[in-house]
Parts: C-alpha cells; sequence; structure tokens
C-alpha cells in the first residue's frame, strides 16, 4: 500500500469517528429526526462537505465495517469500489488489504458496550 492510499483510509475512519458522535447527538437530540447532515467520509483531509443521510441508511453502512459515506465524487477508487449510490451520496467498500484493515481496526461499533 502506498502512503497516500494508507493516508485515506486513516482520513474516511476519522471522518467515520466524527460521524458517530453527530449521529448519537442527533438520535438524543429529538426522537423523530429523519435526515442527518453527515460530514463525507472521503479520505480527503480537507473535505468539509455535508452529506444528507437518514438514520436507517446510516445504520445500514455502519453494519458494515469496511463501508463508508462519500459524496458521488469523491470515491477514491484506488482504495475503494462503490457498493450502491443514489442522487446524495455513494456507499464505497474498502478493498481488500491494508484500507480494510484500518477500517476493521478502526471501527467504532468494534468496541464491546462498558
Amino acid at each position: 500500500m502506498t502512503e497516500r492510499e494508507h493516508r485515506l483510509a486513516e482520513n474516511e475512519a476519522a471522518f467515520r469517528d466524527v460521524n458517530e458522535s453527530l449521529r448519537y447527538v442527533a438520535s438524543n437530540a429529538v426522537d423523530t429526526v429523519q435526515t442527518m447532515r453527515l460530514i463525507c467520509e472521503c479520505g480527503d483531509g480537507a473535505c468539509a462537505a455535508f452529506v444528507g443521510v437518514t438514520v436507517a441508511e446510516y445504520e445500514a453502512v455502519r453494519a458494515v465495517p469496511t463501508h463508508f459515506i462519500v459524496l458521488p465524487d469523491h470515491v477514491a477508487s484506488d482504495i475503494e469500489r462503490v457498493v450502491s449510490s443514489n442522487e446524495r451520496f455513494a456507499v464505497v467498500e474498502k478493498r481488500p488489504g491494508e484500507p480494510a484493515e484500518i477500517a476493521r481496526e478502526t471501527d467504532p461499533r468494534d468496541d464491546p458496550p462498558a
């Protein structure tokens, strides 16, 4: 894996952590949250774009540790492939190897409840 690919994978994992916090706040703020504004989980550390995602869509993506939500034009085809997309976002899966390992190792939902 190149240094660039490693950096992209780590950036995406960091954005996923931020979105986990946003999801937690949204789910505790109101019972009727229908759409959340989340940060694009692409590998570009300078990206500050938002993506509109329903709670159900977000939970479906988070069920797979190697899946991330990115804007359709933010796909890094060298480390991921598109598994689904719509007009708002693409769901990408990390390619086997180090990108997928980083995604699994940094999955915030992998920790057992305290």
